[in-house]
């Protein structure tokens, strides 16, 4: 099914109920169509035709979704910009996917204004909640409102490009995936089946719009089951409990650093009244656990894995939790639809038993159809229909995957490897700490040496021997930190996830922090 009849069908259904809580408003099935709609008329007028691409640089706002659910219906590709970015990181993914129009909110204009100096193939600007705006730039809302409600049907396939969505370029400039329209449409089922997500469920998205978690999961999920979307345009973890009493919210998706943030509050914020019934998340630690199920008292909270390449991978089954764990592959509703299948192989790409760490590789119907204008990425990403994913896991006797680290965060200390993630995991679990960043740094002696970027909690104080000795009874002497620095905030992506390649490119950062090496403290190292 393409995304414009799974979209339309659900309105047929629901046409009544309310889909988007925005603010104050509240959008029905129908008027949320009727919107879009307007601005595919419009996208028409601008001379949209399938297959071409239109950036999106908005935050969370109804307008990010009546232009991404436009494009859609008219067979154009949306191509989400993360809106923190500055005017050369925007103007590349702008040339890269030769997008022929963005839309924009004054916020973010004069960021789109330098773009055009230099976008040959960006025909127009269009903006949102503009006022005196520059030469040549027009106001979304004049643009739509004389717009008619309905929109002519343009015959559409389920392997029409809908998406091409840019990963973060940690190694490099970012890579656009590109997704057809029905990958969207089996992502979102999938999701009813893994999160329990039903007709009177609320799922409120407290993550970019511009991030698969919120566009193939939330968004995509809620439609799925008829349910309700709850967009909050930023992330307030002080507000987070009040909103969701608010809108009556059921079901929420976060990644670690959300929930880490939600804890570090005062309990005073907490309200009780929640109705909260599911928090799905990504990298949840046991301590995350505990304090979702009986601090904030939500029965079920669940563990996943995902990649912008390939959505909805796997999950813990509700009810069947393994703590630590990434959890099963992914399952459709349909039972005749083969879903998510994975494996982990050797260096040689052989299949490895379980309990054995290799590369995880993944297939998957949701999977994106290649890297925009790039055949020798997509040719070592994708080998025979698997997706290489370049991450560390693997296998228990039970099939419930394990994530190890990532390949190029695995750091070489006089001939062992060590995870990352595994040191970060230890020191998180120490009360005074809110999260821990470790990076590789280099070493007199070649190869790496460990050093730990520590965040503790508001109030609370720790000498770097003190992280030493945690560590030292929890890991063995080869993955102790040798270097220790205090900060008050780890550099962030908008969806929060921790930037280790500004740590590690910060000048001098290792004489910044303590050389546990020439400590002289007693502790015995």
């Amino acid at each position: 099914m393409n995304l414009r009849a799974f979209w339309e069908a659900a309105v047929r259904k629901n046409p009544g109920k309310v889909f988007l809580y925005y603010g104050d408003e509240k959008i029905t099935y129908s008027g949320f169509d009727a919107k879009a709609n307007q601005a595919a008329n419009a996208f028409l007028q601008m001379n949209i035709t399938k297959g071409e691409r239109v950036c999106l640089m908005l935050p969370n706002i109804p307008e990010f979704l009546y232009s991404w659910f436009a494009l859609a219906k008219i067979g154009g590709a949306m191509v989400p910009i993360n809106n923190r970015f500055k005017a050369s990181e925007a103007q590349y993914i702008v040339n890269h996917s030769e997008a022929k129009g963005l839309v924009v909110h004054q916020e973010y204009m004069d960021v789109a204004v330098e773009v055009k100096k230099n976008a040959p193939h960006l025909e127009w600007i269009v903006a949102v909640d503009g006022g005196g705006l520059p030469g040549g730039v027009v106001s979304y809302e004049e643009l739509t409102s004389s717009m008619p409600v309905s929109v002519r049907n343009i015959p559409l396939s389920d392997e029409d490009l809908a998406a091409v969505i840019y990963t973060s370029g940690t190694t490099g400039f970012p890579k656009g995936a590109m997704h057809v329209q029905k990958s969207f449409v089996l992502a979102g089922q999938a999701f009813t089946l893994a999160a329990d997500l039903h007709h009177d469920d609320r799922l409120m998205i407290v993550l970019p719009l511009y991030h698969v978690n919120a566009e193939f999961y939330s968004t995509m999920g809620t439609i799925a089951a008829g349910a309700s979307l709850v967009v909050i345009r930023d992330f307030s973890a002080s507000r987070f409990w009040e909103q969701a009493v608010k809108y009556g919210v059921t079901q929420f998706n976060y990644i670690g650093a959300v929930g880490r943030m939600l804890m570090a509050r005062p309990a005073s914020e907490f309200r009780p009244g929640h109705r909260i019934r599911v928090a799905n998340g990504a990298g949840i630690s046991p301590g995350d656990y505990e304090a979702f199920v009986n601090r904030f008292k939500i029965p079920n909270v669940i563990d996943g894995y995902g990649l912008t390449e390939v959505p909805r991978v796997c999950q813990n089954p509700i009810g069947r939790v393994k703590l630590k764990s990434m959890g099963l592959p992914a399952k459709h509703p349909d039972p005749n639809i083969t879903f998510t299948q994975m494996k982990v192989v050797d260096d040689n790409g052989k299949d490895v038993p379980a309990g054995i760490t290799g590369e995880l590789m993944v297939k998957s119907p949701a999977m994106m159809r290649g890297y925009f204008k790039d055949p020798e990425k997509t040719k070592e990403a994708i080998k025979d229909g698997w997706f290489c994913t370049g991450d560390f896991a693997y296998m228990d006797e039970d099939s419930y995957f394990y994530f190890v680290d990532r390949k190029k965060d695995i750091i070489r200390r006089r001939g062992e490897n060590i995870s990352a993630r595994e040191v970060e995991t230890v020191i998180n679990e120490n009360p005074k700490v809110v999260e821990t960043a470790v990076i590789a740094v280099p070493s007199e002696l070649s190869e790496d040496e460990v050093m730990a970027v520590v965040v503790l909690r508001p109030g609370e104080t720790m000498a770097p021997e003190d992280v030493i000795l945690w560590c030292k009874d929890r890991l063995a002497s080869f993955k102790v930190p040798r270097y220790l620095l205090f900060r008050t905030e780890l550099p962030k992506t908008p969806t929060q996830r921790t930037q280790k390649n500004a740590l590690k490119e910060e000048k001098d950062i290792v004489k910044k922090g303590c050389d546990m090496e020439k400590v002289k403290s007693g502790v015995g190292l």
